[in-house]
């Protein structure tokens, strides 16, 4: 694999770790420690060769409207906006273990959280929970690229019991994950990451979010400099939420999104994209539409 190319990836997301807003719906107030759709042509790759990474990930998300389990929208005034500054930074070492290389990850997110519902309306800011990763990362040839890592979400977040809405969820999160990645730099691409995310306890409330499943996607072509794809996202919650205000059906989530992508090379090291996800069906979440703006470069 040619640095020119690698560099054109610059693959920082395979295990996109970050603030994930999504309110009012399964899990502890709707909130998950993910932000589901966030690696896009990220997705399942590390660059190979050694050094730090940066990559700052704007992100707005909107709904007017929360859905039951059948995917049906409640009958209630909702409106929530996010908007979220996610910095990530990723060092490729020169150590390999078993074949691979050996890499870490550190996601810092701010957010600016309005959110409506019946009888209550706020808006807060601060720092979201932040990330740590570890991974190894295989070079299976000049185009296929395999990743597992381990994310941890930490309890980093704002967070008050009695405050309305919070940022920060005040428990923590282990992220096993698995990622593939397809590149040819004058044509198809693909990459996809899946994950599953195990939930402690928030020890304030004793409420326990139920564990999820991620499989982040994208696909695409490239044409030199310009690419052009779809992202999206499934996610399917693969346990009950529990404690003393979870619901008796437990409260399962549900999503599935896509969107178009568009990606401009500027040289090697330095890419700038964005991306639209539109969440086309979602089940005891809310269901709305994420806009992506991403800057990518190499220190």
């Amino acid at each position: 694999m040619g640095v020119a190319n690698s560099l054109k990836c610059l693959a920082l997301g395979t295990l996109m770790a970050g603030v994930g807003v999504n309110v009012a719906g399964a899990a502890e107030n709707g909130n998950t420690q993910y932000a589901p759709g966030s690696p896009q042509f990220f997705a399942g790759q590390i660059p190979p060769y050694p050094g730090l990474y940066f990559l700052s990930q704007t992100s707005h998300f909107k709904a007017d409207q929360t859905n039951d389990g059948d995917g049906d929208a409640q009958p209630f005034d909702f409106d929530v906006r996010a908007i979220a500054e996610t910095m990530r930074f990723l060092y490729v070492s020169d150590v390999e273990f078993a074949g691979a290389k050996v890499w870490g990850q550190l996601v810092v997110p701010l957010v600016h959280l309005d959110l409506t519902v019946p009888s209550q309306s706020d808006t807060s800011f601060g720092l979201g929970d932040v990330v740590g990763a570890v991974g190894l990362a295989w070079y299976l040839d000049q185009k296929q690229t395999f990743i597992f890592g381990v994310d941890v979400a930490m309890p980093t977040g704002r967070y008050d019991e009695n405050d309305f809405p919070n940022i920060g969820l005040n428990h923590w999160s282990f992220q096993p994950t698995l990622g593939y990645h397809y590149f040819d730099p004058q044509g198809f691409e693909f990459g996809a990451t899946a994950r599953v995310i195990f939930n402690t306890e928030n020890p304030d409330t004793d409420y326990r979010t139920g564990n999820e499943l991620v499989v982040d996607y994208a696909i695409g072509w490239n044409f030199d400099k310009i690419r052009v794809g779809a992202v999206g996202y499934y996610l399917q919650q693969l346990t009950d939420d529990t404690g003393p205000t979870a619901p008796a059906d437990g409260k399962r989530g549900k999503a599935f999104a896509i969107g178009p992508s568009l990606t401009y090379s500027f040289n090697p090291a330095l890419q700038v994209s964005a991306s639209w996800q539109h969440d086309v069906f979602a089940e005891n979440r809310a269901q709305g539409d994420t806009i992506w703006v991403n800057f990518a470069t190499k220190f």
